[in-house]
């Protein structure tokens, strides 16, 4: 996706910053630069009354990089409404992304330099939830807050794993053989006892302590990032539908009932990174549509009605 965050890094930015000296060129000789600023992964406030986000600065030197490079992600929060935009912004911190807030609305959950932190709404107070030699990506609170779910390991390869909310008692989700490259946060149903995290293009239900893990999905769709509806019934994700083509994708907690709700333009042009606000009416996510560039933060009704920007509005 032009500008999205990785399928196999997490749905978070983190990108590998290449220099390349120019001096002694003549001004010819240097590379165009293209600029991009990118809005991704919203997440509702437990009330509805806010939205959290990432927006990432990255830039491609024609000729040169044959992807955009990321020079600095930042989190913001917004009014549902798209209203009142503001940066929650650190000295000395170059990437902080994949935003989301804890079950009491008081707190921020995300990662900074492929760490997880944890810091008061207000972006007082933060701090890092676990100290790891490894990288931490897509943590999520269970519903009860006593929990955090995450994916960890080296580029390109890792596991899902929970720990308690304060890092202590890590525990690996699932058995060794989905040992895995992220394909989306895992997202947790309302008990807290169990999550939706995607592998190979399909969906896999597992319970946080290890006793199953049962695949929901199969056939020739393509699923990526689930994000579970606030009362357990539905899943909605990203991904490929064999007939339909790119988009957010809706479906039962079983993995019955699939159906698409918007269409994203291609591949690279996609819509991803789909949550539901707490009534399980809207769902938040991030795309790319026609005038606009950049990716923005779109709010949907969940039968597909309603499409709004909220945010990047470039031209």
């Amino acid at each position: 996706m032009k500008g999205l965050p990785s399928l196999g890094w997490a749905v978070t930015v983190l990108f590998a910053v290449a220099l390349v000296s120019v001096s002694g060129r003549s001004l010819a000789q240097q590379p165009r630069v293209t600029h991009y600023v990118d809005d991704y992964a919203g997440a509702f406030s437990p009330d509805g009354s806010a939205i959290v986000y990432q927006r990432s600065f990255s830039s491609a030197r024609y000729g040169v990089d044959t992807h955009p490079v990321g020079n600095r992600a930042v989190v913001r929060v917004m009014r549902a409404d798209g209203s009142r935009k503001r940066v929650v912004r650190h000295a000395g911190a170059k990437f902080e992304n994949d935003p989301s807030f804890s079950p009491d609305g008081r707190s921020i959950l995300f990662v900074r330099n492929d760490r997880i932190f944890l810091m008061r709404r207000n972006g007082r107070g933060a701090h890092a939830v676990r100290r790891d030699t490894l990288a931490q990506a897509c943590p999520r609170f269970s519903p009860d807050g006593s929990k955090i779910s995450f994916w960890r390991g080296r580029r390109g390869t890792g596991a899902y794993f929970v720990m308690n909310a304060d890092g202590t008692s890590l525990r690996r989700i699932g058995p060794p053989s989905l040992n895995e490259v992220p394909w989306g946060c895992p997202s947790w149903f309302p008990d807290s006892t169990r999550v939706v995290f995607a592998r190979l293009f399909n969906l896999y239900v597992a319970a946080i302590d290890g006793s199953s893990v049962e695949q929901i999905t199969h056939g020739d769709n393509v699923f990526y990032r689930p994000s579970v509806s606030p009362d357990g019934r539905l899943i909605v994700c990203d991904g490929v539908g064999r007939r339909t083509g790119y988009g957010l994708i809706l479906m039962f907690a079983d993995g019955t009932g699939i159906s698409q709700i918007t269409t994203g333009q291609d591949e690279i042009d996609n819509d991803a990174g789909a949550s539901w606000s707490p009534d399980g009416r809207q769902i938040v996510f991030s795309g790319y549509r026609g005038r606009f560039e950049g990716a923005g933060i779109y709010v949907v009704n969940r039968d597909g009605s309603g499409l709004r920007r909220l945010s990047n509005f470039r031209r």
